[in-house]
């Protein structure tokens, strides 16, 4: 999703809270700056819908996959932020000032765009990184049939590039029963030259 409104000045979280009860559309707080979010093209869309999809009819014992609506407290970065969707292990944990966010997600899921890339695999990225509960954050084009995979190893690190895995090849996720395949993520959605099949 696009950040394309900004509130004119600094603001508390309880004034962000404040501001997400009472609107239609969904807002970031990133230091004490409210964004407002954008909705995505078709494609966006579509892409993020067969990813709810295929992730739930593999999830493993306890784990749920949750909407782009779920919202996620960032506390090492002070920072509250939405994904394309997510999965968490277990319950839902909440820190004590907002009942609403989690912070504790297994999965994060992106779909990219031209005007979002640099932060969902930049500031956005870091900040989800910093949950220690996180083992992997998804990127997927929307305009290519290539997915990028950033895993958590078992020592906690994070690799300074992710997996890129495109059109032919699977890849796997932490918490799910089978790998899934590039070709299943695009299907219907984009042809084999990356074209939308939408349009």
């Amino acid at each position: 999703m696009e950040a394309t409104r900004r509130l004119p000045r600094r603001t508390s979280y309880a004034e962000y809270l404040e501001v997400e009860r009472g609107s239609a559309h969904r807002h970031e707080f990133l230091d004490g700056v409210v964004v407002a979010m954008a909705g995505g093209s078709d494609e966006h869309n579509a892409i993020a819908g067969r990813l709810a999809m295929l992730l739930g009819v593999r999830l493993g014992a306890g784990c749920r996959y949750f909407t782009p609506d779920q919202r996620f407290w960032i506390a090492a970065r002070t920072r509250s932020r939405y994904s394309d969707g997510s999965v968490i292990g277990g319950k839902p944990e909440h820190p004590p000032h907002d009942g609403q966010a989690s912070t504790n997600p297994v999965i994060i899921v992106e779909v990219l765009s031209p005007s979002t890339e640099g932060t969902d695999d930049g500031d956005k990225r870091q900040d989800f990184q910093s949950l220690p509960t996180l083992r992997a954050y998804l990127l997927v084009h929307q305009d290519e049939r290539c997915v990028r995979v950033y895993r958590r190893s078992d020592a906690g690190a994070w690799p300074a590039e992710p997996e890129v895995v495109r059109d032919g090849g699977a890849f796997a996720l932490p918490g799910l029963t089978s790998e899934l395949a590039v070709a299943e993520v695009f299907a219907d959605i984009l042809d084999a030259g990356g074209r939308s099949l939408l349009r």
